[in-house]
């Protein structure tokens, strides 16, 4: 996917503000709800620089399905993890360098701290946002997919009449030492876990945690191929798309959603999609994110791994639960270091 030439921000920017003010609505209202006048400056400006924290495999998909749904609008995909991918950013904005102009990312930290850095989001700049849950729009992004963490388990190894429920379930004595735990030090969305366990049953559920003496394995998609293989009856908290591959490839693996047999909230990576302030292609930026907020833009992004939040019944993704957190929050050190320390790996 090659870059063409751009246009000027400066020229573009004044384009957005001046000549497309209005979408929905408009007598000359076209593709995904945009006013014409927006359509024809986004295919001027032929391309657009998305920054992406999907797997690469996602990415370019989600490139080329736009690229289909919208000739004339090139995407170059920069992937990388959310970490990364919000530093990059970040280091390029702080040295006057804008290339990016759309964002999927988990991580509203980013969004939260440099508000200024991103447009304004609404369903006046992106229409697809006028049916959208309300709950799931925030001053400068919106939230798209959810990547439920899970219990991914091995049926042929957990003994007859034993409940894997809940995410209680896990410290039943049976299971000592049978199970793995994607290490929580890895990753803050496994500490997030951690920390959602130690608000929602206390703290005797994370010494209990520790004294199951689960195997610590350091990803998510490590643990559920070693649960196949059967070194382990189980791992927690894969995500969906750890698992999923490899239960749809047949192999003896199952999940199981502890929000769905208990009171507690789901948990998991969350995306949010952005487009930034000082976009050099910000009509082509505003055409991708309303083709993101489309049905069929979120048949392609949920990926087959992540459930969105506007298809309940799509069989090519899970369904949204009613209650997520994110799993990307900030976390204080001092709870931190409390967790960590009760699971003994300070």
């Amino acid at each position: 996917m090659k870059l063409k030439k751009t246009v000027a921000y400066a020229v573009a920017a004044t384009f957005l503000s001046l000549g497309a003010g209005t979408v929905a609505g408009s007598a000359q209202e076209g593709q995904f709800g945009l006013d014409a006048s927006v359509l024809e400056a986004a295919r001027a400006e032929g391309t657009l620089t998305f920054y992406s924290a999907q797997a690469q495999d996602l990415a370019e998909r989600t490139a080329a399905a736009f690229e289909e749904a919208f000739p004339g609008v090139e995407v170059n995909v920069i992937r990388a993890a959310s970490g990364t991918l919000a530093n990059r950013f970040a280091t390029e904005y702080e040295a006057g360098v804008f290339e990016a102009d759309a964002m999927d990312i988990s991580n509203l930290e980013l969004f939260n701290s440099k508000p200024d850095w991103f447009t304004p989001i609404d369903a006046e700049l992106i229409p697809g946002l006028a049916t959208w849950p309300e709950h799931e729009i925030g001053p400068n992004y919106f939230n798209a997919t959810q990547g439920p963490q899970l219990i991914a388990y091995n049926p042929n190894l957990i003994p007859e009449g034993v409940e894997l429920k809940t995410w209680e379930d896990v410290l039943r004595p049976e299971f000592a030492g049978k199970g793995m735990l994607v290490d929580p030090r890895a990753s803050n969305t496994y500490l997030n876990w951690v920390n959602l366990m130690y608000d929602t049953y206390g703290e005797a559920f994370v010494t209990k945690l520790r004294e199951q003496n689960f195997t610590l394995v350091e990803g998510g998609s490590q643990g559920a191929q070693q649960v196949v293989a059967g070194a382990y009856w189980f791992v927690i908290p894969p995500s969906y798309a750890h698992a999923q591959p490899l239960v749809d490839a047949g192999a003896p693996l199952a999940v199981t959603y502890p929000s769905e047999n208990s009171d507690i909230v789901a948990i998991g990576p969350m995306h949010s999609w952005a487009m930034m302030a000082k976009s050099p292609h910000p009509n082509a930026a505003r055409v991708f994110l309303s083709w993101v907020a489309t049905e069929a833009g979120q048949q392609v992004v949920c990926g087959g791994n992540s459930a969105s939040v506007i298809l309940p019944d799509f069989a090519g993704c899970p369904k949204p639960a009613a209650r997520f957190l994110s799993a990307d929050l900030p976390i204080p050190e001092d709870r931190k270091a409390e967790l960590l320390r009760l699971l003994g790996l300070q």
